[in-house]
């Protein structure tokens, strides 16, 4: 689903990348810096950021994200699978994101060099992870007047939240059967 709005709306697009890897398929998440111009500061994320001006459309502008924040050339190294529906953030800060998110695989092994400007750590972490239920937990939140679902999941030291745990929910609700 696409969202459709009048206004001054930032379009954004995200990039989830699956590999497989010793324990079975595998999700790449970068670590946002702590940044006080970030409204997404210290996240756990997918690689992507905002439409740029010659982008060809957001599915370049994840692609270029991609390069610019881990180094990887999925034009060269990997297969853009498909896309999510679009989504909006919760956070105040970016309320008036559009983001598109799409889905890719890695076709060889890949080196991840985080842009440490925009990066702080990338980490992948087996999808079966996020099926166990001790993984995952679901919060109420007010937004606008009304209450939202926001999937929280854990892996490690790292808390995946917002945005991200929501497109995460999203691929897993139609795709975790087949992990």
């Amino acid at each position: 689903m696409k969202i459709t709005h009048e206004g001054d709306f930032v379009h954004a697009a995200v990039m989830m990348i699956l590999s497989e890897g010793p324990e079975g398929l595998s999700m790449l998440f970068i670590k946002r810096p702590e940044s006080d111009i970030d409204a997404f500061s210290g996240h756990m994320a997918f690689p992507g950021g905002k439409m740029k001006e010659g982008d060809e459309g957001k599915l370049a502008t994840a692609i270029r994200e991609t390069l610019e924040e881990i180094g990887v050339d999925l034009y060269k190294s990997g297969r853009v699978i498909g896309e999510l529906d679009d989504i909006n953030p919760n956070n105040p800060r970016a309320s008036n994101y559009i983001v598109t998110p799409y889905i890719s695989t890695i076709k060889e092994e890949v080196s991840i060099v985080p842009n440490l400007y925009e990066v702080e750590t990338a980490v992948w972490i087996p999808v079966k992870h996020f099926k166990d239920e001790r993984n995952i937990a679901v919060r109420w939140r007010e937004r606008n007047g009304i209450l939202v679902e926001d999937y929280v999941y854990s892996f490690e030291k790292y808390i995946i939240w917002g945005m991200t745990g929501r497109i995460l929910h999203r691929f897993l609700s139609f795709s975790s059967h087949l992990f």
